[in-house]
Parts: structure tokens; C-alpha cells; sequence
């Protein structure tokens, strides 16, 4: 397939026309090999979104149990810091032979349907539905932008926190990595808490305590890993971790920790295709100055 680049160096993949690409299991499995893509548990979905024109948009992981995504990943580069596309532009436009009014959010066709979740269960819940992999950083194409719409990419977000802190948080990862001057390429990897750990060990919260109903399992934490390989082809590295509550804050650097810090409280091994020796440096750091706030 065009875009099954283990590693994203930054090619553009063969072919002209954007096709749609989906991959699950074993089909998907070379992409676990990819440089912003962590650990994959057992028995969990690895899925792929891509197209043929630009590459990967996203893969992710899916818990089959809890009926929810546990990570989400994708990359920046010169390849894909480009903006084609607009999310008003879904106002009257078709799609999959489906015209629009607005946002497609839309089940995952990809997934089985016994293990999908439906728009029937945001509607009337109390949630917004809430993007992992940000809409504005994949605007390459209608087909890539349409991908993050997905409801295998949306976690349930009560509005003060989709439109306040975490909001702010994903602005600034597409300031840096839509800034060329900054990166080489960006890796990203975001989600909302599944995993019990020592830490943190309900990492869920029972939907009523949010004001909402749903049967959809809503994490009490949201987070974002950063990996930064800069134009000296170093790499640096910065998580974000806020409570799921209203939150507005701006000053976002206060809600950063390390990547070690992330793996111990989500129980998720992040950049395990980074060299031993550079994993463990770079994870340990969590140095501000090497990012603009």
C-alpha cells in the first residue's frame, strides 16, 4: 500500500489521487512500528486511517472490553502541515455519498460493529463529543479530515473542558508543528485514561458524577505525549495531563509532566521505536525551556 511508510520520514506517498485507507489487526500491524506509536496491549484493535495520497492520518488502539479508544497517535511533518481542507467547508458538502450540515461525526466503518460506539450514545448525554486527534491538524484533505470524525476518535468531553484547557493544549501542539522552523516532525500520541494503575487507580468516572448519562465510559483524565525531533535531528519530549473538569486555563506548561510520568500513570509504554538509550533520556526530561510557551 502507498502510505506503508514504517517510519514517517516526510515522503510523500505514491500515488495521486486521495483515496481512503483503513487497516485493523494484522493488516495494520507494520504500522505498530512507527515512530509516535506506543505499545500495543494485547487483545486491543490496532487500527489505521490513512489515504493514499498523504500517508497516515491516525492509528489507535481499541479496547474491545470497555468499547472505548485507549490511544490515539500521528505525526506532523512538511508532508502534512498543510491546510486543503477547512472544517466549515463540511457545511452542504458530501462525503461517502452523504451530504453534510455540518461536522460528520460518524461510527468507525472499520470497526466490527458489536465493538463500535454510536451517535446515539452523545445524543442527549450531557457530553460533547470531543476529538483525540485534533480536526485543525489534519486538514491535508477532505478524506483525512473527514477520518478524524470517527467516533473511534472521539472521546465523551463535558464542554468546559473540549472548549477550555484542552482546547488550549491541542492549539499548541498545532502551532508547533504546523511551524516548520520548530520541528523536523512532531509525534503525538493523546487519549483519555482506561487503564488502572498504582497512581491512578480508577482511571474512569461513572457518567452521573458529570452532570451526564451515557453508557459510554468517560475517562476522569485527559493527556497528550510530545515528541519534538528538531531540525538538529534531537529529540525532546513533554506531556500534558489535566483533570476532566471545567477548566479554562491558558497557562498550559503548568499541567506538563514527563513521558515517564504519563507511562506510570496511564500504564502505557509511549515511543518504544525511539533507540534504548535515547528513550530513556529524552522520557526522563520534562525541560521547558526547550519549548515556547
Amino acid at each position: 500500500m502507498a502510505a506503508c511508510n514504517k517510519e514517517d520520514d516526510g515522503n510523500t506517498p505514491s500515488g495521486s489521487e486521495d483515496k481512503l485507507v483503513s487497516l485493523i489487526g494484522r493488516d495494520a500491524e507494520a504500522y505498530q512500528q512507527r515512530m509516535e506509536v506506543p505499545a500495543v496491549k494485547d487483545q486491543s484493535m490496532f487500527i489505521v486511517h490513512s489515504t493514499a495520497k498523504y500517508g497516515v492520518t491516525y492509528t489507535l488502539e481499541w479496547d474491545k472490553v470497555l468499547k472505548m479508544q485507549r490511544w490515539a497517535a500521528y505525526s506532523i511533518t512538511d508532508l502534512n502541515a498543510v491546510a486543503n481542507w477547512n472544517r466549515k467547508n463540511w457545511e452542504g458538502a458530501t462525503w461517502q455519498g452523504v451530504t453534510y450540515n455540518g461536522d460528520p461525526f460518524q461510527e468507525d466503518p472499520i470497526l466490527p460493529a458489536q465493538y463500535r460506539t454510536h451517535l446515539s450514545d452523545y445524543r442527549s448525554s450531557g457530553f460533547t463529543r470531543g476529538h483525540i486527534v485534533n480536526s485543525q491538524d489534519r486538514l491535508m484533505s477532505q478524506n483525512a479530515n473527514g477520518q478524524t470524525y470517527y467516533l473511534s476518535n472521539i472521546q465523551p468531553q463535558i464542554y468546559d473542558f473540549n472548549a477550555g484547557i484542552w482546547l488550549n493544549m491541542e492549539n499548541w501542539v498545532h502551532r508547533l508543528g504546523f511551524n516548520k522552523t520548530k520541528r523536523k516532525a512532531l509525534y503525538i500520541a493523546k487519549g483519555g485514561t482506561s487503564t488502572p494503575t498504582a497512581s491512578i487507580p480508577n482511571p474512569l468516572k461513572p457518567a452521573e458524577e458529570f452532570g451526564g448519562r451515557t453508557s459510554l465510559k468517560v475517562p476522569r483524565y485527559f493527556w497528550m505525549a510530545i515528541l519534538r525531533q528538531d531540525n538538529n535531528n534531537q529529540y525532546h519530549s513533554i506531556a500534558f495531563w489535566a483533570e476532566h473538569k471545567a477548566n479554562a486555563a491558558t497557562d498550559i506548561k503548568n499541567y506538563t509532566i514527563s513521558i515517564d510520568e504519563l507511562e506510570a500513570r496511564t500504564g502505557i509504554d509511549f515511543f518504544p521505536n525511539l533507540p534504548d538509550d535515547t528513550e530513556a533520556i529524552v522520557e526522563a526530561s520534562r525541560n521547558l525551556s526547550e519549548w515556547e510557551w
